[in-house]
């Protein structure tokens, strides 16, 4: 067996050590627990400005609801930064203290501020 120098002596030995250890920092911890009951509820959306009108309503057959707890979301237009696009409605579980704040729009400035439907206080 050869004579190998020290410090490559030294690397045969720290390198396997420093692989075992994973090289990467270790995950974030975990988001604290919400409390009982706590309901996480979106800011309302920053308001877009479209050009052109959104298209009527759509008529829609409302099923009946999942359980006495659901809601039903009514479907809207929705300006996807280039054209209006139909979203159906949908049920949603009832957020106790909150109301659903449906998507609309309002004539401002020569255009149509559309502001999508949120969860308010």
């Amino acid at each position: 067996m050869r004579n190998l120098p020290l410090y490559v002596t030294a690397l045969g030995t720290v390198l396997p050590i420093l692989a075992a250890c994973g090289g990467s920092p270790p995950p974030p911890p975990p988001p604290p627990p919400q409390p009982a009951g706590a309901v996480e509820v979106e800011a309302p959306p920053a308001e877009v400005v479209v050009q052109t009108a959104p298209p009527p309503e759509r008529v829609e057959v409302i099923p009946a609801a999942p359980s006495a707890e659901h809601i039903w979301i009514r479907g809207s237009w929705h300006w996807d930064g280039a054209a209006w696009v139909w979203r159906p409605g949908h049920y949603e579980v009832r957020r106790v203290g909150f109301r659903w704040v449906h998507a609309h729009y309002e004539a401002r400035g020569g255009g149509w501020v559309y502001v999508p439907g949120h969860w308010a206080r």
